[in-house]
């Protein structure tokens, strides 16, 4: 344990109960998240109850997914948002109807695909709004 910093239980148990808030609030299941980070969701479930840590490599994947920094996953104050709601157009009627069509396998490879896009939109915002952000304080 030598180089190491001890980190509480306590502290295990809020980061899991932070996680799991943070996924529910997004309607992610346990097993949709541990997908798109790469875990097993046994192991996600492990983190959310506070009796596995949660890696460093693990938590920057979790906050890519969430599209959060660490300040705001750790900031008691942020509030949780659920991504907005809005009605099924058309065009949205169509694509699942399309989908609902495919295959299991080809489902499954349409939905990684969705979930990527949605990783790297969400962290070129967090660039964009970053690059904002260093141009309103220079």
């Amino acid at each position: 344990m030598r180089g190491r910093t001890p980190t509480s239980r306590n502290d295990v148990a809020r980061i899991g109960a932070r996680l799991r808030e943070l996924r529910k609030a997004r309607g992610l299941t346990q097993a949709e998240l541990a997908r798109q980070i790469g875990i097993q969701q046994s192991d996600l479930s492990r983190m959310e109850k506070g009796t596995y840590r949660v890696s460093l490599d693990n938590l920057f994947k979790i906050l890519t997914v969430f599209g959060m920094d660490m300040a705001q996953f750790f900031s008691e104050r942020s509030p949780v948002e659920a991504p907005p709601s809005r009605p099924l157009s058309r065009e949205d009627m169509q694509t699942l109807h399309m989908l609902r069509q495919l295959g299991e396998e080809s489902r499954r490879e349409v939905q990684e695909f969705i979930e990527f896009k949605l990783r790297r939109e969400r962290a070129e915002r967090r660039t964009a709004a970053s690059d904002d952000h260093a141009r309103g304080e220079a």
